[in-house]
């Protein structure tokens, strides 16, 4: 498995894997897991988005 965490502006990185199809999980201690498939080819990045509010009241 390969695992990040994101820096203070909320941003990570992840190299070094190979191309394929990857779920990604983004977890917060608080708020929760969200999933994301992502598919990393050798031609270019791939790019997830993940947004953890608080739930309302």
């Amino acid at each position: 498995p390969f695992f990040h965490v994101t820096g203070k502006d909320g941003k990570f990185k992840i190299t070094g894997l190979p191309p394929g199809t990857y779920d990604l999980e983004a977890w917060h201690e608080k708020l929760g897991v969200q999933t994301a498939k992502v598919t990393v080819t050798a031609a270019k990045p791939a790019t997830a988005n993940f947004s953890f509010a608080p739930p309302t009241k």
